[in-house]
């Protein structure tokens, strides 16, 4: 009731931009769990709701049924290929993570010469299309024989992703202020000291934010390692998985597949979230 009270003391136009910002909202969560539900039911769709002959597509499917994700685990390649996935872009961020927040550290911190040049060489790396880079990439790899290697994909994948990590890292250090590590030179500690028990935890919601969006880029790449793996079956990961099923049986075999490629991500999204807000917790208490 008091709600209803509060909303009927609103004026006409307080009472239209409520409206028209709930009906955006719901306009959003539309556009965003629409393909999720669109996926999940063609996923779980029996042959009578997929093939209905003429007759409107159900809402829901008429006899929902997990066949499909049963004939999906029973294929061992499948298991080859998730784990794949996962060792790729979970090595893939701890490289990028390692390379980037040191360089976002140096970049962010200090004005050093050449500054602006070193920044506009390494998001230059971004400024190609991927099939366009990819070529000169795999002729270097295959020439120092880092090709159909896990690591030859691993490096790519870092190569694509190294550019956002010092971006995104330079922009966590720049917003810590000058005044803490002032404060941690006084106290004796060293610059490693400063960087890694006073700045480091305060940049982990910037940082965590990268690892997501590394993750995530690793997860979905398809082009290079397509063409580093040459076609080597052992080595390959989802994408490269899905690829192969555009046409299989049964028809509704790719949902199944995608929303298990989309899980390991909601996960991996979920555990790094908590890092985020531990690093913005430390940062007030600091």
């Amino acid at each position: 009731m008091k709600f209803v009270r509060r909303y009927a003391q609103l004026t006409p136009m307080a009472s239209s931009k409520r409206i028209i910002w709930v009906m955006g909202v719901l306009l959003a969560i539309l556009t965003v769990l629409g393909p999720v539900y669109l996926l999940v039911k063609y996923s779980i769709s029996d042959g009578a709701s997929i093939n209905t002959g003429g007759r409107p597509i159900p809402f829901w499917p008429l006899h929902p049924t997990l066949s499909v994700y049963g004939y999906l685990f029973s294929d061992r390649h499948f298991y080859t290929v998730l784990g794949n996935s996962l060792i790729i872009a979970l090595l893939t961020v701890a490289c990028s993570m390692l390379l980037g927040v040191p360089a976002a550290y140096i970049l962010g911190r200090y004005k050093i010469p050449g500054r602006r040049l070193v920044l506009l060489g390494i998001i230059s790396v971004r400024l190609f299309p991927d099939i366009a880079s990819v070529i000169p990439i795999v002729e270097f790899f295959i020439f120092i024989g880092a090709h159909q290697t896990y690591w030859g994909v691993i490096l790519s994948h870092t190569l694509l992703a190294l550019p956002y990590v010092i971006f995104i890292g330079m922009g966590a250090f720049e917003t810590i202020p000058q005044e803490l590590e002032d404060q941690a030179s006084v106290m004796g500690a060293n610059r490693f000291q400063t960087f890694y028990s006073v700045l480091l935890p305060l940049a982990v919601p910037g940082l965590a934010a990268a690892a997501i969006y590394t993750f995530l880029l690793s997860w979905d790449e398809f082009i290079f390692i397509y063409f580093l793996t040459f076609g080597r079956q052992e080595m390959f990961t989802l994408t490269l998985y899905l690829n192969g099923l555009k046409y299989a049986e049964p028809q509704n075999l790719l949902a199944a597949t995608s929303v298990c490629l989309s899980i390991p991500v909601i996960a991996f999204s979920m555990v790094v979230q908590r890092y985020m807000v531990a690093g913005i917790s430390s940062g007030s208490i600091k």
